[in-house]
């Protein structure tokens, strides 16, 4: 009985101990940064951008639309007498789309007279993004690997829609869709609607430039990037990258890294190494934390990692000015501040003297989103 309570009593004292040490690094991390990244002109600085993106984005995206000469009747009008291949032919900003619909043989689908469907349809500047032999209609034409074929196939399909959806239709925030893409891993065809200051993005990073053009069996919506679903969990991404290091070996060190393996739909703030490097050790790299034995060290390491995570799937364009959102970490103190970005963003934990940059955000996996940030949170 003595030493049970002096066991609890050491571990009392080792979690004092390592708050008081956390602490210390925090204060003194604020006396030097003062001059070079005082918070309030970290967080001036991000709020105007934010409401420089909140005046000018869907403005911006209209302007890329009006360059495709799109023709619309508006969503009153459901007569057009045209299929939705027979639009996309005639416009020319759609030949990329138009080779790989003949390609994979999806012409008949997409001009079947008795559907009803909506197609989130890349331009050929969004496919020019992509690699070859996916990048233009010519090399497109070229592909005779079957491989590559049954891949282009599938990236169709996941931008359709098995029913008319006009974009006054998707809600306002955030909002999700099944494609009729078929199921590979888990939650692969499911495409993420962020609705914000009037522009609607998808996946967090395609916006729709040009919206609800009608054809006789659906609507089509021209996007500027092409959909790609996620083949790999949050956990699979994590490893990948050696730049999360350190990340790996905290979630290791917590037993957390099995609950990005599986379902779910999660937001990580992923801090890299070098966001790590700014801890004290043991912290400070993957050797130190993985070296870690204290439990009570374990247990403040666990929910600093659970305070860099969400349980729902937030792009940077939900992420909303000066917003508050519930951490996966001990309450009460267990939510961050977070300000909208365009493929970027901010956030910022209780005990932090100035916001984490996203860059890059949006990396879209099959359960959630991963998020990089330059600063480790504090809670």
């Amino acid at each position: 009985m003595k030493t049970n309570a002096l066991s609890r009593l050491f571990n009392v004292r080792m979690l004092t101990l390592l708050i008081l040490t956390v602490s210390l690094f925090i204060s003194c991390k604020k006396e030097t940064s003062q001059s070079q990244e005082p918070e309030a002109g970290n967080q001036a600085a991000a709020i105007n951008k934010a409401r420089e993106l909140e005046a000018t984005a869907a403005s911006k995206a209209a302007e890329e639309g009006k360059a495709l000469n799109l023709f619309n009747e508006g969503a009153d009008n459901r007569h057009e007498n045209r299929n939705i291949v027979q639009i996309a032919v005639s416009n020319p900003n759609f030949s990329s789309l138009v080779a790989a619909v003949l390609k994979t043989n999806l012409a008949g689908a997409l001009s079947n007279p008795n559907v009803n469907l909506t197609v989130f349809a890349p331009t050929n500047a969004a496919f020019a993004q992509l690699p070859a032999p996916f990048n233009n209609a010519a090399n497109i034409a070229a592909i005779n690997n079957q491989g590559q074929i049954d891949f282009l196939k599938n990236v169709l399909l996941y931008h359709v829609l098995g029913a008319e959806v006009f974009s006054y239709q998707v809600s306002v925030g955030r909002s999700s869709a099944t494609t009729i893409k078929p199921v590979g891993s888990s939650n692969d065809n499911t495409i993420y609607f962020s609705k914000s200051f009037g522009l609607l993005r998808v996946n967090g990073q395609s916006d729709v430039i040009a919206a609800n053009v009608n054809a006789s069996n659906g609507v089509i919506h021209a996007i500027n990037k092409v959909l790609l679903f996620p083949t790999s969990n949050i956990a699979q991404i994590a490893i990948a990258n050696p730049a999360f290091s350190s990340l790996v070996a905290a979630l290791v060190k917590t037993n957390l890294a099995g609950v990005f393996t599986g379902s779910g739909d999660f937001t990580v703030f992923a801090p890299t190494d070098a966001a790590f490097a700014q801890l004290p050790a043991p912290f400070n790299n993957a050797a130190n934390i993985s070296a870690i034995n204290n439990p009570a060290q374990i247990s403040a390491l666990a929910n600093i990692l659970k305070y860099h995570v969400l349980g729902e799937r937030y792009f940077t364009w939900d992420l909303g000015i000066l917003k508050r959102i519930t951490t996966l970490a001990d309450a009460p103190n267990n939510r961050v501040t977070t300000i909208v970005g365009y493929n970027t963003g901010w956030v910022k934990g209780l005990q932090n003297n100035a916001f984490a940059e996203i860059n890059p955000g949006d990396v879209l996996a099959t359960n959630g989103v991963v998020h990089v940030i330059d600063r480790v949170l504090l809670p």
